[in-house]
């Protein structure tokens, strides 16, 4: 079953699956900004990086498919940076391109 999915639907899914905040007790961002990673950015990163569940981040590999599903959508909605990095430097994604998820 393909339900149609939005925004605001995908927000509560990804809030759903994270128990994290920022240093300064915010919420992650939702929207690019220069400051912070997006909460889609930080389950991509978690599991290109990663390939596991950790940092406050559980369904990993189930929200990663979910967003590679939902790409232009994330694109589209300012909710994705165009590159990605891990901490280290090590390029995880650039223009928007990495290994997309399983189909499920």
């Amino acid at each position: 079953m393909n339900k149609q999915m939005d925004r605001n639907k995908l927000i509560a899914i990804l809030q759903s699956n994270y128990t994290g905040k920022l240093v300064d007790g915010d919420d992650v961002p939702i929207e690019v900004n220069d400051e912070y990673w997006t909460l889609a950015d930080l389950f991509i990163r978690q599991w290109l990086n990663n390939g596991c569940n950790g940092f406050e981040m559980v369904n990993v590999r189930k929200m990663f498919n979910l967003l590679s599903k939902h790409k232009q959508l994330l694109i589209d909605n300012n909710m994705l940076s165009k590159n990605g990095r891990n901490n280290m430097g090590f390029p995880l994604w650039e223009n928007y391109n990495f290994n997309e998820g399983e189909e499920e």
